[in-house]
């Protein structure tokens, strides 16, 4: 977007200058001219790799829900051992009462104790089986998202690299054609070569 601005107030700027001097407004046409094209790839580019990306973003929405899902398999979990705990704890207190209530007569109240017995092992079956059922439920879910991530980062990604390497290509070959115009227009004019600069990294080695 810099690049289109910027080119825009350059052509501008071209035309104004054209009025008085129309040789200088020639480089500035040139140059008005790739920024433009420049700003446009590149703006290409942007609206390419968003649509490329969508497939990340989504999952990074979903990750909220994911956590919940987990969340739900924690409290199925704890649900299921605060049960199972119950129902030991009734079994453990039944196993040991039992034979002296019978010796007592009180059939009613051992009755009672098998009876809420029964019950918390009941319920201890059921939300171990809830457990269960949330395990797999869980566990299927991250197989397909895992696998849909697979299949379409990868795509995501081998289309962010070709976009990315046809920009480049592109703009490459826009600034190469800029400077052939300034050599077209000024043939006597000297373009510096770039000049690398020479580094020494930290194992003494020339990097240039």
């Amino acid at each position: 977007r810099c690049r289109g601005a910027t080119g825009l107030e350059m052509g501008k700027l071209a035309k104004d200058v054209a009025w008085c001097d129309k040789e200088l407004s020639r480089p500035m046409e040139v140059l008005s001219s790739a920024l433009l094209r420049c700003g446009r790839r590149t703006k290409r580019l942007g609206l390419e790799l968003g649509a490329a990306i969508a497939p990340f973003s989504s999952q990074y929405r979903l990750c909220r829900y994911e956590q919940m899902a987990f969340g739900d398999r924690r409290t199925a979990l704890k649900k299921k051992m605060e049960a199972r705990t119950k129902a030991d704890g009734r079994a453990a207190k039944l196993m040991i009462n039992q034979t002296s209530m019978k010796h007592m007569g009180r059939y009613g109240t051992l009755e009672r104790m098998e009876t809420e017995a029964a019950m918390m092992d009941e319920f201890a079956t059921e939300a171990a089986r809830e457990a269960e059922e949330v395990a797999m439920r869980l566990q299927n879910e991250v197989a397909r998202i895992g696998a849909l991530r697979v299949n379409e980062w990868d795509s995501s990604m081998k289309v962010i690299a070709s976009g990315m390497k046809e920009a480049c290509a592109e703009n490459a070959a826009i600034w190469e054609s800029a400077l052939e115009a300034f050599k077209r227009e000024f043939p006597d004019l000297t373009v510096p070569m770039a000049q690398h600069a020479t580094i020494v990294d930290g194992t003494n080695n020339i990097v240039s």
